[in-house]
């Protein structure tokens, strides 16, 4: 009789870390460092199509990845509370018609249904910074102050 997939049984091993209790430190990690530690270990790509992704070089993306894997270990085995921090990020913001809520959803997630405060499928997207004419400047068609008029 043969016997298929027989995992080895589990070694003991001598570990001098007591558990650590919560305390009152953090470790701050970047948005660049978590989307490294997603692309790489979640996602499972390859450092050269994740750094094609985050639009940096694969150098680059090493040197955030090992960073952020640094500042994960440090984070569970010191047992410090996690601040993501830093790195610029756009946001699309929305308003409720009826509340008046706004809120923020990232790009790539796609248009809510409705509302989250009311349910409300009456709300539209506010693009902040948008004004009139060329660049928010107002005045219309082209630049310029009016000719000899």
């Amino acid at each position: 009789m043969y016997i298929q997939n027989v995992p080895r049984r589990k070694r003991r091993r001598w570990v001098f870390l007591d558990p650590p209790e919560i305390k009152p430190s953090e470790i701050e990690v970047s948005l660049d460092e978590l989307e490294a530690l997603r692309l790489a270990d979640i996602e499972g790509l390859n450092q050269s199509d994740a750094a094609r992704i985050m639009g940096v070089s694969q150098p680059t993306f090493h040197r955030i990845l090992r960073s952020a894997r640094r500042k994960a270990g440090i984070a569970l085995v010191g047992g410090f509370r996690v601040k993501i921090t830093g790195g610029e990020h756009i946001m699309r913001k929305f308003r409720c018609f009826d509340c008046g809520t706004e809120w923020e959803e990232p790009f790539g997630t796609g248009r809510p249904d409705t509302c989250p405060k009311c349910s409300s499928p009456n709300f539209c997207r506010v693009d902040a910074g948008k004004g009139r004419g060329k660049g928010g400047k107002g005045g219309g068609m082209g630049k310029g102050s009016g000719g000899r008029w």
